[in-house]
C-alpha cells in the first residue's frame, strides 16, 4: 500500500463547517472547521485509489473539540466526475472501542463498529439491532458455535436468549452480566420487530456500554487472567530449589 500525503491544512479563521455527532450536545452539529488534512494513494495489489480525510473543528453550540474521518467514495476522473466522501464519523473524544483480545471474532468487531456509526447517526434502533448482533456472535463463539437439536436434521445456531443463558449457567459471565445481557435482549427483540417503538439516545448508550463490558469481560479479562496466571506459574517454578 501506497501512501500519498494529498493535502495539509489548517486555519484559525475557517467560515467552513462539517456535519458530525457531538458526544456533548448528543445531537448532529454544523461544526466549525479549523482544520483538515487529506491523504490518499492507490491499493498496490488492486489497483484501486484510496483517501480518507480528518477534520478538526468545535462544535457551535457547547464549544466541544470534535475530529472526524470520512472515506473517499468517489474519485474523479476514475469512476466519477467529482471526488465524493463519506458522511463524517467522529473519532475523538469517545473514540470508537478497542479490545485487545486477538480472539474476538471479526462479527462482533464489525457488529459494535456498525452500532456506533448508527448512534452517532442517531440510529438507534438499528443501533440495538447491532448490539443484539454482537452478542449473539459472541455466544456462538464461546459456546463453540452450535449447539445440536436432535429433532433435526441439521445442527441448530445457538440464538440470543438461549446463548445468553447457556453464558450463565457454564460461568463464562456472573449474575449481573446475565441481567444486562437480557435488558439487550429484550430491547434487540423489540427493535427487529415492526414494532411501534422508540428507543432513547440514553438507553441506546447505555446499552454499548454494557455490551463493552461483556465483550471486555469474556475476552480481554479473559486473556489477561491466562497471562497473570503463566507468569506466576513461571515465578513459582524459579523459585524451587
Amino acid at each position: 500500500m501506497t501512501l500519498v500525503n494529498v493535502e495539509n491544512h489548517m486555519s484559525q479563521t475557517s467560515t467552513e463547517t462539517f456535519v458530525i455527532d457531538c458526544h456533548r450536545c448528543k445531537a448532529k452539529v454544523a461544526a466549525i472547521e479549523t482544520g483538515r488534512t487529506n491523504r490518499g494513494g492507490w491499493e498496490d495489489g488492486a489497483g484501486e485509489p484510496w483517501g480518507e480525510r480528518i477534520l478538526l473543528g468545535t462544535c457551535p453550540r457547547c464549544n466541544s473539540v470534535l475530529v472526524g474521518q470520512a472515506t473517499q467514495i468517489g474519485f474523479a476522473g476514475h469512476d466519477s466526475d467529482t471526488d465524493d466522501w463519506s458522511d463524517v464519523t467522529r473519532v475523538f473524544p469517545k473514540p470508537p472501542k478497542v479490545f485487545s483480545s486477538y480472539r474476538i471474532p471479526k462479527t462482533v468487531t464489525d457488529s459494535l463498529n456498525e452500532a456506533d456509526r448508527s448512534l452517532q447517526a442517531n440510529a438507534n434502533i438499528a443501533a440495538c439491532v447491532m448490539f443484539g448482533r454482537a452478542l449473539e456472535a459472541l455466544c456462538r463463539d464461546a459456546l463453540f458455535e452450535e449447539e445440536v437439536d436432535s429433532t433435526a436434521k441439521k445442527p441448530r445456531p445457538i440464538m440470543l436468549s438461549a446463548g445468553i443463558k447457556m453464558l450463565k449457567e457454564k460461568k463464562i459471565i456472573d449474575e449481573r452480566l446475565y441481567d444486562w445481557s437480557q435488558q439487550l435482549a429484550a430491547f434487540r427483540n423489540l427493535a427487529a420487530h415492526p414494532e411501534d417503538i422508540s428507543i432513547s439516545r440514553n438507553d441506546a448508550e447505555d446499552l454499548q456500554i454494557f455490551v463493552y463490558a461483556i465483550v471486555e469481560y469474556v475476552y480481554d479479562l479473559a486473556d489477561r487472567y491466562e497471562e497473570f496466571k503463566e507468569r506466576a506459574e513461571k515465578r513459582a517454578k524459579r523459585r524451587k530449589p
